[in-house]
C-alpha cells in the first residue's frame, strides 16, 4: 500500500478528481469530540481508502444552506492521511474551519463541483 494517494501528485485538479476511486472505511459523522467535522450548515467526515493504490484519504463535506433565493453551495475537501490514527488525530484536534486552515500540505478541494488544489486560487 502507498503512503500517500497517487491523486495528490497530479498537477491538474480536474484530472485528480476524475481519478478518485474511494471506498469507505469509517464514517465519522457530523460531530465528534465536541466540535463539528464540517465547515458550514451541514456536512460530515469520512475516512476513505483508494481502490487503486490503497492509500487513505480523509474526506470532509460541507453544505452552505442558502436562505435567500439562491442555490445551496457544496464543498468537499480530500486530505491525504497515513491511516486511521492520523485521521482520528485530525478529528480530535480540528473542527471543519481549523482543518482547512491548519492542515500541513496540499489537499484537493471542490466548490460546487469545480475542483482545485488548496495551494491554488479557486477557479
Amino acid at each position: 500500500m502507498s503512503e500517500r494517494c497517487h491523486i495528490f501528485d497530479m498537477p491538474d485538479a480536474e484530472e485528480a478528481c476524475s481519478q478518485l476511486d474511494l471506498e469507505e472505511v469509517e464514517d465519522y459523522g457530523e460531530e465528534k469530540y465536541g466540535h463539528f467535522l464540517h465547515v458550514w450548515d451541514q456536512g460530515s467526515r469520512k475516512l476513505m481508502r483508494c481502490r487503486r493504490c490503497g492509500a487513505y484519504v480523509l474526506v470532509q463535506r460541507s453544505v452552505f444552506l442558502s436562505f435567500v433565493n439562491a442555490p445551496n453551495s457544496e464543498y468537499t475537501d480530500w486530505f491525504p492521511v497515513s491511516g486511521p490514527e492520523q485521521a482520528d488525530s485530525l478529528n480530535r484536534t480540528y473542527d471543519g474551519h481549523q482543518l482547512e486552515r491548519c492542515f500541513e500540505g496540499r489537499y484537493l478541494r471542490s466548490t460546487n463541483g469545480v475542483p482545485y488544489w488548496s495551494d491554488e486560487e479557486k477557479a
